[in-house]
């Protein structure tokens, strides 16, 4: 990454203290589902679900990264018990804890020690402790050891830690051989994204925005492949400023479903799709 645009980003120090101040005092809306199943079934349709089913306005995409680890582990011919995962960048540890429901091991690591103990207390309301552990760290330097992650899945993330020039390095390092990670995130590429973000809340946090020559830079060790994905569903954040009010959101959620489905029709290899594309999913 030249040294421009590290210069124009915040530091360490002032990501902590942001994100602190973000995740401070905050409780899972999912820390009260009755057992691991209820767990699981709540996050799958909030989180990893498109708008227009109940999601998030990134659900699909997060979804879609989601399912491509789960797919991975069973290519491989692994057990969720014989899996460790890397939650990047885990925040209050939803993604984790919707992991550790499912068997797997799963370190989160965030920069935050209060979104770290956040996720550990969901994941001790939840039961699954024994599944998850949780670092305050920086992803340029973590306290695990060698070779011993199998994949990496950030949700979210990937748009924060890409200003570490220390984290591809870092990753190398504690994965195995044949190790994958699956990142999901809003892409910058198409000038319209810029529309639908709190510019002044990416600055305090020290996001960035995404395009292709930046992720293809960073991990330019690796071998990179982008699925672009939410080209109409881009609008649902300004459908749902439109239609503010909880019943007015069904007629959001309305037009994010035609949306939807005209965008399962988009050919994801041609020239534009990626550079028209809100989001991607990096692999």
């Amino acid at each position: 990454m030249s040294q421009k645009i590290m210069s124009t980003l915040s530091n360490e120090k002032t990501d902590k203290r942001g994100y602190d101040q973000f995740y401070r005092g905050k409780v899972s809306r999912l820390a009260n589902s009755a057992d691991k199943q209820a767990y699981v079934e709540r996050y799958e349709r909030s989180n990893l679900s498109p708008f227009h089913a109940g999601g998030r306005t990134k659900g699909y995409a997060r979804g879609l990264a989601t399912r491509k680890l789960l797919d991975a582990t069973i290519r491989k011919g692994l057990t969720p018990a014989d899996t460790l995962i890397l939650d990047a960048g885990c925040g209050q540890g939803e993604l984790s804890v919707y992991l550790g429901c499912k068997g797997y091991n799963v370190i989160g690591v965030d920069i935050s020690e209060a979104g770290c103990s956040a996720a550990r207390d969901l994941a001790d309301r939840i039961g699954v402790s024994g599944n998850c552990s949780f670092l305050a760290e920086s992803l340029d330097s973590v306290s695990i050891a060698d070779g011993e992650i199998d994949f990496i899945i950030g949700h979210a993330a990937l748009h924060h830690f890409i200003k570490y020039e220390g984290v591809p390095d870092e990753f190398k390092r504690v994965t195995k051989g044949a190790s994958e990670g699956f990142f999901a995130d809003s892409f910058g590429e198409n000038k319209v994204y810029h529309l639908f973000h709190n510019r002044e809340r990416m600055k305090r946090l020290g996001d960035v925005s995404l395009t292709k020559n930046l992720i293809m830079q960073y991990f330019n060790d690796f071998h990179v492949e982008l699925l672009p994905t939410d080209w109409l569903t881009m609008t649902d954040k300004l459908f749902l400023k439109m239609f503010p009010r909880r019943w007015d959101n069904k007629v959001a959620m309305r037009i994010s479903g035609y949306s939807f489905w005209l965008d399962r029709h988009v050919s994801v290899s041609s020239r534009v799709a990626l550079g028209l594309s809100g989001a991607v999913v990096t692999r």
